[in-house]
């Protein structure tokens, strides 16, 4: 029961703390929706250019506001899906707080920030740019079914949505709806998670972390996937504890998109995609902390 009680208080303070991100996200979906759809192709094409530098650098905050708001952006296509990885890569929750109250890992803070920082660079425009080659071809062939799961971009942008027009009480009453819809599943879904981390306990943890493995920066890359704050502080303390190498702790924080990948399953549809993006998201961060460690390692 103590743990139940534990997750559930941190379940709702967590979630709480994510009303006004929703709030304001929700509410410039809804105006830009309602005023500015005929225009959504050149949104996106000026995303396409400043989207990932911007949201790299807005993801570089301490908190997972951000990844949240770029989930809600990327499911009605207001920003690419490079803009969204970048935003998830250089997402880092507390984790930035916790190395930051340790004056002795200063150095190690920024080194981490600068790595996630053009980690979440290349990998956003790599992308785009691959995907904006890919359409080009698509438009040559012109051989796209709606049925077809390479249509499936297309089909959510023309997605209905709840406000037609720009009166602000309709406005105000879709983004209510909508943050309250999205609100209940990100209390259900870390509430859950919360209380299956405090059964499991940090400590142990710990133990199966495999200590000077290659390997490592797989396993933390799949823990940093779990939407919740409490593996980044995790991953955080690790590395300050040597538990864990640098390329690890980059391996973990950069697949730690905190509660965006929540949101981006509840709101993003094709189930088939946002596991496709999941599994990006963690086949970076793995890549990107097995790479730093082999540095690491040649250079000792």
């Amino acid at each position: 029961m103590h743990e139940i009680l534990h997750a559930l208080e941190h379940a709702l303070i967590d979630s709480l703390k994510m009303i006004p991100f929703l709030i304001v996200a929700f509410a410039v979906l809804e105006y830009i929706e309602s005023k500015f759809e005929s225009k959504s192709s050149e949104v996106i094409e000026k995303a396409e250019k400043t989207g990932p530098l911007a949201g790299a650098l807005l993801g570089l905050i301490p908190q997972c506001g951000f990844s949240v708001i770029g989930s809600n952006f990327y499911a009605k296509r207001i920003i690419t899906l490079g803009t969204l990885i970048a935003i998830y890569l250089s997402t880092s929750d507390e984790a930035l707080l916790i190395l930051l109250a340790n004056p002795q890992k200063i150095t190690d803070l920024l080194l981490i920030m600068g790595l996630k920082l053009v980690i979440a660079l290349i990998a956003g425009y790599l992308i785009d740019l691959v995907l904006r080659k890919k359409k080009a071809q698509k438009e040559e062939c012109h051989h796209c079914h709606h049925h077809d799961d390479s249509c499936d971009d297309e089909e959510l942008i023309g997605e209905e949505h709840c406000c037609s027009h720009t009166d602000w009480k309709a406005i105000a009453k879709c983004t209510v709806k909508r943050t309250v819809s999205v609100w209940i599943f990100l209390f259900v879904t870390t509430f859950v998670l919360g209380w299956l981390i405090e059964i499991i306990g940090e400590d142990k943890l710990r133990e199966v972390m495999l200590t000077n493995s290659i390997f490592q920066p797989l396993l933390t890359a799949l823990i940093g996937l779990i939407p919740n704050c409490a593996p980044s502080v995790i991953l955080a303390q690790l590395y300050i504890d040597s538990a864990i190498s640098l390329g690890s702790v980059i391996s973990g924080l950069c697949a730690a998109a905190g509660a965006g990948l929540v949101v981006l399953f509840r709101v993003n549809k094709g189930f088939k995609s946002n596991v496709a993006i999941t599994a990006l998201l963690y086949v970076i961060g793995a890549s990107a902390g097995i790479i730093i460690q082999l540095v690491q390692g040649a250079l000792a």
